[in-house]
């Protein structure tokens, strides 16, 4: 047998199997994607992130996490931080206005609302401190609130009840159902609710 016959004899015992394999292997891409694609499983994930936002140049916040996974489903759009965060807010000068932390947060891109949970604390540029278990920021309105129990420490005093609203820097606050000791420096009953 000569060199040319057997790799001929060799070619035709590989071109069967090769040929089986070709016609019998089909990558339908919308298979793939049914059986690799999950809601639960995050478009990309950030370790270790910094986010700096800016407008016109200037640096309105900075946003860091342990953690950013992104998620994009039929509904919507949105960042999850599940292993806290923590926002810092600037002036246009550059100075801190306020600062944000959590355990847990999620942004709903499309909606401009964030939601943290779990040991929020807010602090202001008066070093007014809020601590809540939810709170939520409305991008559009510019605007923090809750509806769950809240405690506010103003220097020497603190404030507790259930609910607030504020601007977005938690500047101007307002707890909706204040509950607690209130200290009167004086009273008169002339100016008493009758």
């Amino acid at each position: 047998m000569t060199v040319i016959e057997l790799a001929m004899k060799l070619l035709s015992f590989l071109w069967v199997p090769l040929l089986f394999m070709t016609i019998s292997c089909e990558n339908d891409l919308a298979t793939i994607k049914s059986l690799t694609a999950n809601e639960n499983t995050p478009l990309s994930s950030t370790y270790e992130a910094l986010l700096t936002h800016t407008d016109s140049g200037l640096i309105t916040f900075k946003l860091q996490s342990p953690e950013i996974n992104q998620f994009k489903n039929a509904e919507e759009e949105y960042m999850e931080m599940p292993k806290g965060v923590h926002i810092t807010f600037f002036d246009s000068l550059g100075h801190v206005k306020s600062e944000l932390s959590a355990q847990y947060a999620i942004n709903k891109i499309s909606q401009k609302r964030m939601e943290a949970k779990n040991n929020v604390v807010a602090v202001n540029s008066k070093g007014q401190q809020l601590y809540t278990e939810q709170l939520i920021w409305d991008q559009n309105s510019k605007q923090i609130y809750t509806h769950t129990t809240v405690k506010v420490v103003t220097g020497n005093k603190i404030l507790f009840g259930e609910g607030m609203v504020s601007d977005e820097q938690f500047q101007n606050w307002e707890i909706l159902k204040p509950r607690g000791d209130i200290e009167v420096n004086s009273f008169n009953s002339e100016d008493s609710i009758k």
